[in-house]
């Protein structure tokens, strides 16, 4: 049964925390299938990490479903389409300090007439984990849509240790977005910067982030750097907010402590929100999230 979802608004997944190789590979069938599965795996345990730095309970938790829009990043090569994500994973017994993967049979989601299946990946190491990540986060090329205010349903086909099951997730109204900045804007860094936003739901929490990204900076190593992983504390800000205000207000002081920090061009300007429930199934509790957010790349002046 579905338990009554809960707002909780935090900031995850910054974009620069999940780039992983996903260009063309010329390799034999065999070999690119061991990347495709290492891929999802990587982008998944990120994910996973993000979620429970953001105060979900992951290592007390039977598994997770995550679907949303454009809260890892927002393809700035084309800032009117919506990017749709999703990952569903049951835990099993811990396996070399992460959790292993159940199988759960087939995992589909169905949303206005539409029914997508996520992409299964398994090995004799991690388990299995379902996910649908487009570029350059996975490889898969089936587009989620969004649709506001409709059910998203997750369906289990199930298997030897999980029964099938299924259940409803309800999309956000509007997405955030942020309406004060576009991609590429240059700013004074010696004076305040404030965002402002539209979209999501008008009461809960809200986090804005402000962090450096070296990612697009001439001659950085970050410019080569591949897989997931984490910022250094001293590149971001991280702020939350206790209702959806539309604006917030980084400080010129706060930007120079940052910049102070790191030699970056750029920095990331960004708003998210998650809903969280609980669905209860075979004596197990999954948690179920659904996010949005929206990010914009900024360079110095």
């Amino acid at each position: 049964m579905l338990k009554k979802s809960f707002a909780l608004f935090i900031t995850v997944c910054v974009s620069g925390f999940l780039f992983i190789a996903c260009n063309d590979v010329n390799s034999p069938d065999d070999r690119f299938s061991a990347f495709l599965e290492n891929s999802s795996f990587q982008t998944i345990d990120s994910d996973l990490a993000l979620l429970k730095d953001g105060g979900i309970p992951v290592d007390e938790s039977d598994g997770v479903f995550s679907i949303g829009w454009n809260e890892i990043f927002r393809p700035f090569d084309d800032a009117a389409r919506i990017r749709g994500m999703a990952f569903a994973v049951a835990f099993g017994d811990q396996n070399d300090s992460r959790r292993y993967g159940l199988n759960m049979g087939s995992v589909f989601i169905n949303y206005n007439g539409n029914q997508i299946e996520l992409h299964k990946r398994s090995n004799d190491v991690r388990g299995t984990m379902y996910s649908l990540f487009n570029r350059p986060f996975g490889h898969s090329d089936q587009l989620l849509e969004y649709v506001p205010d409709i059910e998203y349903e997750f369906q289990v086909t199930g298997s030897d240790v999980i029964s099938q099951f299924s259940f409803s997730l309800t999309s956000p109204s509007t997405l955030m977005d942020i309406t004060s900045h576009e991609h590429g804007n240059t700013i004074d860094p010696s004076q305040d910067l404030t965002i402002t936003w539209e979209g999501g739901n008008a009461d809960g929490k809200i986090a804005v982030r402000l962090m450096a990204n070296t990612r697009f900076d001439k001659g950085s190593r970050d410019r080569r750097r591949r897989g997931p992983r984490h910022p250094h504390p001293d590149h971001i800000i991280f702020e939350i907010l206790d209702s959806n205000t539309g604006e917030y207000t980084f400080s010129s002081a706060q930007i120079q402590e940052l910049l102070s920090n790191v030699d970056s061009a750029h920095l990331m300007v960004g708003v998210s929100q998650m809903d969280i429930g609980e669905v209860e199934h075979d004596d197990k509790v999954f948690h179920t999230v659904m996010r949005n957010g929206n990010s914009v790349m900024l360079t110095i002046q």
